[in-house]
């Protein structure tokens, strides 16, 4: 009769195929790695087959292991959905929650509300990564990405992807500027400006859009930087023209410190969305954060419309 597999060394497992490493898993149980290691090597015992393959930095998966890990998972949901089960008696929001979002999002809308809710809530143990790469939630343990879908729908089964609201994109510089150069009637006139942007947004000339027109305006970039907080201080101190995803500029339009240059034309729009594992049911604290959270980024982001609140999928790289 085989032996049946150990549920703690299972969990081992997984936490060893979600993590990449001993050390890693180890961080992710709370526990020393040599537990790690003689856990995996007893599971290797209890099946009959080697799992992993072990270099100086990294694990890989044998055939065996691959097979054997959507099983591990299973299991670690569980006995996650049973002590969420036990968890919804309790009252009590408390623990870590760990949400990753670019630089640009954190700075003007993020961290705002996260510092309101760290407040509210003070036992939550809030972490904010700011990274302007994409983010696998599961892959990089995260309990929420706030990310854009700029380059297209959003597409994985393990995700959940909640609207959050809409990013316009536009023109601004400063008065300053303004006044010292030439106006700025058409298109056409930004030519004979200085304009802070990316390659890819002066390749091909300018993409501008207005009602249902679309042009591209050829340019001449004083400068390349995919930085809107950078983008924005040096708009500010009258360097030249930019563009800006309005949910970065209220504050400066409000202290007449920035202008919309060509108002009637928008630059680019896309949506962005609260992306999370998909749990079901989810814990009292993940319920609670998406009830905070989610209403405040709406009213937040500019340009919300009517549209499916939820859709499954993997945020793309924003600004």
């Amino acid at each position: 009769m085989k032996t049946m597999p150990s549920p703690d060394n299972l969990l081992a497992f997984d936490a060893l195929a979600r993590a990449g490493s001993f050390t890693a898993a180890a961080d992710l149980l709370d526990c020393h790695k040599s537990l790690v290691s003689a856990r995996i090597k007893e599971l290797e015992r209890e099946m009959g087959a080697a799992l992993v393959l072990r270099t100086t930095r990294r694990v890989a998966l044998t055939e065996a292991g691959e097979r054997l890990r959507p099983h591990a998972a299973r299991l670690r949901e569980t006995l996650s959905q049973a002590r969420m089960a036990v968890d919804e008696t309790q009252q009590d929001m408390a623990g870590p929650l760990t949400i990753s979002t670019t630089s640009s999002l954190a700075q003007y809308v993020l961290g705002p509300i996260l510092s309101e809710l760290a407040a509210r809530h003070p036992a939550l143990r809030l972490s904010l990564q700011v990274n302007n790469q994409l983010q696998d939630p599961v892959a990089d343990v995260l309990d929420f990405c706030l990310r854009s879908a700029r380059m297209g729908k959003l597409h994985d089964d393990s995700l959940v992807g909640r609207l959050a609201g809409y990013a316009s994109e536009h023109l601004y510089a400063s008065p300053g500027y303004l006044a010292r150069h030439p106006p700025i009637l058409q298109p056409a006139d930004l030519q004979r400006h200085r304009l802070l942007l990316m390659p890819d947004e002066q390749l091909g000339g300018l993409a501008l859009q207005r009602e249902g027109r679309s042009l591209r305006q050829p340019v001449e970039a004083l400068l390349y930087l995919n930085h809107y907080p950078l983008r924005a201080e040096l708009a500010l101190a009258g360097q030249g023209i930019t563009l800006l995803a309005d949910y970065t500029v209220g504050r400066y339009l409000a202290r007449g410190e920035l202008a919309r240059v060509l108002p009637e034309w928008q630059c680019d729009h896309w949506p962005i969305y609260l992306v999370h594992p998909f749990r079901t049911p989810l814990s009292r604290k993940y319920q609670t954060f998406i009830d905070f959270v989610l209403p405040r980024l709406r009213a937040a982001l500019p340009g919300i419309a009517e549209t499916t609140e939820a859709q499954t999928g993997r945020a793309s790289i924003t600004r």
